[in-house]
């Protein structure tokens, strides 16, 4: 396993549309805020592709196509509405469903391999994914994938590069 996916499952409200820029717009209904666009293509020279995982949904991929996003969008989570439910199923489905493979890392074996990896018996396939989102509803086991961006100031460069390293596999620093 040389190489692998990396997966971006991103939040529009507080992420890309942060309090600052929403007051900075006089709220201006679907702006999006360019540098924060500008700091998610960075991810571009690893290979990292987009799954819109917001109530914005489709309408939000496509806005996010529109200002200027180079990274590709590969499709976006299914927005539950029931109450128990939180985003954190929302993008354990779409792993689920897209990669055959549980997102969550139960730890992995004495060589190193995933347990959710001998699971589901792919050995030819990987992914590694990040998470930026400003709420923290998400499953205990991607605790590890999760960025928790500030709603104030949206997505920053200490969190692409947190963000980066975990779709690189390298330690935090």
């Amino acid at each position: 396993m040389s190489d692998w996916k990396r997966i971006v499952f991103l939040d529009i409200d507080g992420c890309i549309n942060s309090e600052r820029f929403y007051v900075k717009t006089k709220g201006r209904s679907g702006d999006f805020d360019p540098e924060a666009i500008k700091l998610l293509n960075q991810l571009k020279d690893i290979g990292a592709e987009v799954v819109v995982s917001s109530s914005w949904g489709e309408d939000g991929a496509e806005q996010l196509k529109n200002v200027g996003l180079e990274l590709p969008i590969i499709g976006c989570t299914e927005h539950f509405h029931v109450d128990w439910l939180c985003r954190g199923n929302e993008i354990e489905k779409w792993l689920f469903i897209n990669f055959g493979g549980m997102g969550t890392k139960y730890g992995c074996d004495d060589d190193g391999v995933p347990y959710y990896r001998k699971l589901y018996g792919d050995s030819t396939f990987d992914y590694e994914y990040v998470i930026f989102d400003d709420d923290t509803d998400f499953l205990l086991g991607q605790v590890d994938n999760f960025v928790h961006v500030n709603r104030e100031t949206g997505i920053t460069q200490a969190d692409i590069d947190k963000a980066r390293a975990i779709l690189e596999r390298k330690s935090p620093e």
